[in-house]
């Protein structure tokens, strides 16, 4: 099976019963579709394998931490302007984050950072909020853990549906992502 069609029917049929989860039965949970994607697609960017599921996700949990921190200082500012100082110094925080070599995947830190700052302004959400469903750290951490989990169980997928091993079908499912 060519390699476009295997990750077709997996991310398909996978994303398909996520989304369902995160809208049916867990819907209480909050979890975020796009952040679930966005974590697996950080996990193919940073190699698509298992050293690459250890890049990504602390990457995105750190991108989660601060984004969550930069809400709860933007929360106690007054107006655009100084809204955007505050979430221009997180983001140098956050990049800076990649001198820890733990956190060295800048990409994966990006993304979260954005999803979770994005999220929360776009919601008026609380950063001291860490309910499911209401609070961005809660709701990003979650949804971002799922999607490097999916995109690692994916890549396994993709090797089977190849008929090929895990290691072996790394190099083509990273390519294509």
């Amino acid at each position: 099976m060519k390699l476009p069609v295997a990750l077709a029917i997996v991310v398909g049929v996978v994303g398909g019963i996520l989304t369902w989860l995160y809208v049916g039965p867990l819907a209480a949970l909050g979890l975020f579709v796009p952040a679930t994607f966005m974590g697996a697609a950080c996990y193919f960017a940073a190699g698509g394998d298992l050293p690459a599921l250890k890049k990504s996700l602390p990457a995105n949990v750190w991108g989660v931490v601060m984004g969550t921190i930069t809400l709860i200082v933007a929360g106690l500012a007054s107006g655009a302007a100084l809204t955007g100082v505050v979430v221009g110094v997180g983001t140098a925080i956050l990049i800076l984050g990649a001198l820890v070599p733990l956190l060295e995947f800048v990409p994966g830190a990006v993304v979260a950072f954005a999803m979770t700052v994005g999220w929360g302004l776009l919601t008026s959400a609380s950063g001291t909020d860490f309910a499911f469903k209401t609070g961005p750290f809660t709701v990003m951490l979650v949804s971002f853990v799922i999607g490097g989990l999916y995109g690692w169980v994916g890549s396994i997928l993709v090797g089977k549906l190849m008929g090929a091993t895990t290691s072996s079908a790394k190099a083509p499912a990273a390519k294509a992502a």
